[in-house]
């Protein structure tokens, strides 16, 4: 029975994996690894032009969302997500490697969209590429050589991750659930913004995202963003409820910020909530007439 329960927890990690923040030094010795592919997910691709990390293809992140029902902005179809993957010379085996300019939510929400197929292997480079360039370590404006993959493999989407605009209604009336919004504080108090209603879903509390981050001046003041220490970070969740036991629901304005809140909470805190993150957000409940604050 030991055994078996053993067994059973090897092959969960195994088969989901974590997604793990990496030093420019591990990115340099992952690099060397055939099985790996990098990712440059700056805004710019005149900056991968001016040079990129080893083995990076550049990808706007765009590239990954599209319209649901006339409304935008949503992760794309996972059918669609996998066969990008293949293009990209990844399948379910392969180390992916995730950086953007300074260690920002960008580089966490295609972490997330990894960890909703199961990825095992999922790097997210700490302090992006200004901390790498910072560091020392390599650069180079040389295209990689890539040869797409015919299959990805196996995989499963783990609804469990991500809530959408029913069980959000179903979370309005719980007890069980919190609604944890990531955006700036005059975002969630409804000061200023673009969409159709200003303000929070009803109940949600508020940590802006880059509150768990602190941001550092490295080399010819190139900044980036290294991740505070966990007591700290952890006792302000606290103080939200956060880490009880219960269903945490992480929005933003456009799914993109509460990624890194994702990663946080999941992967760096470990908290036993049961942590979702709204693929929607404020760009889809806007436009509902769900109760909102102020």
């Amino acid at each position: 029975m030991i055994i078996l329960l053993i067994f059973t927890i090897l092959y969960i990690s195994l088969t989901f994996g974590d997604i793990r923040l990496i030093t420019p030094a591990q990115l340099n010795d992952l690099t060397k690894d055939k099985n790996t592919v990098v990712i440059d997910l700056r805004k710019s691709i005149k900056d991968y032009w001016k040079g990129h990390i080893p083995k990076a293809q550049w990808v706007n992140v765009e590239a990954f969302r599209f319209p649901k029902k006339g409304i935008p902005a949503f992760f794309i179809d996972p059918k669609l997500f996998v066969e990008k993957l293949k293009n990209l010379g990844i399948d379910r085996n392969t180390k992916v490697v995730l950086y953007d300019d300074k260690g920002t939510f960008i580089s966490f929400y295609l972490a997330w969209g990894l960890d909703l197929i199961g990825h095992p292997e999922i790097y997210v480079l700490e302090g992006g590429y200004n901390r790498y360039v910072s560091e020392g370590f390599p650069i180079t404006k040389e295209y990689p050589s890539v040869i797409p993959k015919k299959d990805y493999g196996d995989y499963e989407v783990r609804e469990g991750i991500r809530a959408d605009i029913e069980e959000v209604k179903k979370a309005l009336e719980s007890k069980e659930y919190i609604f944890l919004d990531a955006r700036p504080p005059e975002l969630y108090k409804g000061e200023r913004g673009f969409w159709k209603r200003l303000g929070h879903i009803k109940g949600a509390v508020n940590r802006f995202w880059r509150q768990d981050f602190e941001e550092v001046e490295g080399k010819n003041g190139l900044k980036y963003y290294l991740l505070r220490p966990k007591d700290e970070i952890a006792l302000f969740y606290e103080n939200l409820n956060v880490g009880k036991g219960k269903k945490v629901i992480l929005y933003c304005g456009q799914g993109l910020m509460s990624a890194a809140t994702y990663y946080v909470l999941k992967y760096y805190l470990r908290v036993k909530d049961e942590v979702k993150l709204y693929d929607g957000s404020w760009n889809e409940y806007s436009q509902t007439d769900l109760p909102a604050e102020p």
